[in-house]
């Protein structure tokens, strides 16, 4: 079977769904290519939420299904996601000391970071999230920093009180946060309460709050506030954003970055 990449990553997704766990083999030999290609594309979508991977294949994300309308509006969004991703990591310097948020459009904040910061940067890397320690916990010029805490299985992070107790002793010069919604009347809002007390404590001791969140989120509000949206120093999203949104945000003083 010959297809495009981002067809077959669609058409993977769909027998995850379809069959709960798949093959690395049976991928392998149904698209016709190797193995290690198959891994990469499992790897692309378990940063993007869409799977989990496991030894020799993949499971289907637990209470996650995906109908067709549904899939194109995700890849859409995977897309702007990896964008964004890319951009938020030009921001890093050699040297930071890094807080990363839980979230798909966080880790491809991580997953973005040039190789040459990351074998040899002396960069800090402080996170509640496993996704996160994953794709920075190998490399050479990563001092990672896991905070304890109570795990959430469904969010793969930690939270609580030992999580919080962690933070408040740390100091970051830059925090990459996640969201499930912004506006200006409940700023930046997220589902997860449990969650949003981690975050607002790793915004307290952050110099500099970035978010990154695609377009699809502005306007929504989440179950509740991490922080008003005049706190933040910089928004990283889509090119979709509401014309009228950025042009308020930025009068507020935030630098909005576009991809």
């Amino acid at each position: 079977m010959t297809v495009t990449a981002d067809k077959r990553r669609e058409q993977i997704v769909h027998e995850v769904s379809d069959n709960q766990i798949v093959r690395v083999s049976d991928l392998s030999d149904l698209f016709g290519i190797s193995e290690v290609s198959i891994r990469r594309d499992l790897e692309r979508l378990e940063n993007q939420g869409l799977l989990k991977r496991v030894h020799g294949g993949a499971v289907a994300v637990p209470h996650v299904s995906f109908g067709s309308s549904h899939l194109a509006k995700m890849r859409s969004h995977m897309e702007a996601k990896e964008h964004i991703g890319r951009a938020a990591a030009e921001l890093i310097q050699e040297g930071d000391r890094l807080i990363f948020d839980s979230g798909t459009t966080v880790a491809q904040v991580a997953h973005s970071i040039p190789g040459d910061l990351l074998n040899a940067g002396n960069l800090t890397a402080i996170t509640a999230s496993l996704p996160i320690v994953r794709a920075l916990g190998s490399w050479k010029g990563v001092h990672l920093i896991l905070l304890g805490g109570i795990f959430l299985l469904d969010y793969e992070i930690v939270v609580g009180p030992q999580t919080t107790a962690n933070l408040e002793d740390l100091h970051a010069d830059k925090v990459f946060l996640g969201t499930d919604g912004l506006t200006f009347s409940n700023g930046v809002t997220t589902a997860n309460l449990l969650e949003a007390e981690v975050d607002r404590v790793m915004v307290n001791v952050s110099t500099e709050i970035i978010v990154v969140g695609d377009s699809s989120k502005i306007g929504v509000i989440g179950l509740t506030t991490i922080l008003p949206l005049n706190r933040i120093d910089k928004l990283v999203t889509d090119s979709q954003a509401p014309a009228d949104f950025v042009h308020s945000l930025r009068q507020q003083g935030v630098e909005v970055i576009l991809v």
